[in-house]
């Protein structure tokens, strides 16, 4: 019996040790794991930290970029705005410097120029000359012979053009009429600006900034 009691007793500690072996390497496996877990953790705060400052900086970039890509939008749409009200301050000169020929010498050259250029676009072989209250008394039977002259020398063709009375134009310039028909060539001043408005601001835009035609 007491070679049993001690067999028995010899086995139990024999499976306490073994018990606490495996308790100590648990334990140690667990710490292991833990600590790995603790880095692991410590990683990727330092991580998720660094690209935060990554962020933090391209966003610090991207705000940097738009506030200089403002600045420089803004600074060309005033130099756009400069030189657009310089641009039509020079056509409302120009225009006033046409209105006020109206009444000097040689202006007779200027609306029989006028007459041409509407009769030859106009290409009809009789055609109404009007124009505005003002220059209607300038419009003589000999402006229109000559007018008619100079036509037939640039196209080769004949025509006949006559004074429309009764009916003046609001605004300066003439405009030609198909006799007989529905067709008309508008050579008013506020028109011929219109129509050469591109060449103009190339023009202007060459003289005043430089630029290239």
């Amino acid at each position: 019996m007491e070679a049993d009691r001690t067999e028995e007793k010899a086995l139990l500690d024999g499976i306490v040790r073994e018990a606490e072996r495996n308790v100590r390497k648990i334990e140690e496996e667990e710490s292991a794991r833990t600590r790995s877990r603790i880095e692991a953790a410590r990683e990727q705060a330092a991580e998720i930290l660094r690209k935060a400052d990554e962020t933090a900086d391209a966003q610090r970039s991207a705000i940097l970029r738009n506030a200089e890509s403002r600045a420089t939008l803004e600074s060309r749409k005033a130099a756009l705005r400069v030189r657009d009200g310089l641009i039509q301050d020079t056509l409302e000169a120009a225009r006033r410097e046409v209105a006020g020929r109206l009444g000097r010498p040689g202006y007779d050259e200027i609306l029989l120029g006028w007459i041409v250029e509407a009769a030859v676009g106009l290409a009809v072989s009789e055609a109404l000359v009007n124009a505005s209250r003002e220059e209607l008394p300038r419009i003589t039977g000999d402006l229109l012979r000559r007018a008619e002259r100079k036509v037939e020398d640039l196209t080769g063709k004949p025509v006949r053009l006559e004074k429309q009375e009764g009916d003046p134009l609001p605004a300066q310039g003439v405009v030609l009429f198909a006799k007989g028909g529905r067709l008309a060539y508008n050579n008013q001043v506020p028109v011929r600006f219109l129509r050469a408005q591109s060449d103009i601001r190339k023009r202007m835009h060459a003289v005043l900034f430089g630029e290239g035609l």
